[in-house]
């Protein structure tokens, strides 16, 4: 294709064909030769059809009462794991201590970042969409659904009782996980800018002594659009929300910008746990510094945020008409 600049034609060649209107960067390299980097294209999400919103509502009807939050399916896989008729097939423990391996979430633990990490990759939110695009060829990472469906294989030998109460707990972690992928596509949109909002919701098991409590984790990432050059406006958000037996409720608000400013908010329901966070406040900025990251804000409330979190029943009379 030619380039006319400053009135002189420049002859550019491309080993890929361009997309009208797709945007490309120039950087010359000496006195007689430029180089042509193609600038990658967002692509807005489709609106849904009428005839898929339908889908969603009535796969959402369905998935809603079965599920059970991750931790709590966790602790009783681990229960059912341990009783004589299920222990008699060691591949169950085996896959079920697999699990534990892979999603828990100890906190202080060296290994507590990549956990998470794993637990957003391969705990069934993007299932569907990383085997579309791999065309279903994609075994190298086995993820939480895959691994359901490989212990519901093994206990097809086990007693009838033993099995249906696993069959009742695979169908369980599937619907959280179905509820949660739903709930996520349609939080995210096309913003009347051009710009994008995605939306992650995943539940972390957080490892409390033998037990796991259950961590509601939501991000959010917000991108301009593709014709503001304002970097600043490219920014994510992180939502947590804990409900400790002991502790009350604790939620956690975090948004990153610039690639490396945080603001960081916590809420304690109770007194006592406020008190907590805040002498672990100190040591928090610390680390956070040593990372890299530079803290604008970190404050602890008792309380709640002010825009408070949507209780499953809750998202169920928002997204569903029941």
């Amino acid at each position: 294709m030619q380039l006319q600049l400053a009135g002189q034609p420049i002859e550019l060649t491309s080993n890929r064909p361009l997309q009208a209107g797709q945007s490309v960067l120039l950087t010359r390299t000496d006195s007689q030769s430029v180089q042509m980097q193609p600038q990658a294209t967002a692509t807005p999400p489709a609106p849904q059809s009428a005839g898929q919103q339908a889908a969603i509502q009535q796969a959402l009807r369905e998935a809603l009462p079965q599920q059970l939050p991750f931790g709590d399916a966790l602790n009783q896989l681990v229960q059912l794991s341990q009783t004589p008729s299920v222990r008699a097939q060691s591949s169950i423990g085996q896959m079920v201590q697999s699990m534990l391996n892979l999603f828990s979430v100890t906190p202080d633990s060296p290994d507590a970042d990549q956990a998470i990490k794993r637990n957003l990759q391969q705990g069934g939110l993007m299932t569907e969409a990383r085997l579309a695009q791999s065309g279903g060829s994609d075994k190298a990472q086995v993820d939480i659904k895959q691994q359901l469906g490989q212990l519901m294989k093994a206990a097809e030998q086990l007693p009838p009782e033993a099995r249906q109460q696993m069959q009742r707990l695979v169908d369980s972690l599937q619907a959280r996980s179905t509820s949660q992928q739903l709930s996520s596509l349609q939080a995210s949109k096309e913003l009347p800018d051009g710009g994008q909002e995605r939306v992650f919701r995943l539940d972390l098991p957080i490892r409390q002594a033998d037990r796991h409590e259950t961590a509601e984790m939501t991000i959010r990432e917000h991108r301009p659009s593709p014709h503001d050059t304002d970097e600043t406006e490219h920014f994510w958000s992180v939502a947590l929300h804990f409900d400790l037996p002991q502790q009350g409720s604790v939620d956690a608000r975090l948004s990153l910008h610039e690639g490396w400013r945080l603001n960081l908010n916590f809420w304690a329901q109770q007194a006592d746990t406020l008190r907590r966070i805040e002498r672990r406040l100190d040591d928090f900025a610390a680390d956070l510094h040593e990372r890299g990251f530079l803290i604008d804000q970190l404050q602890a409330h008792q309380g709640q945020p002010t825009q408070p979190r949507l209780t499953d029943i809750q998202r169920r009379l928002v997204d569903v008409h029941t």
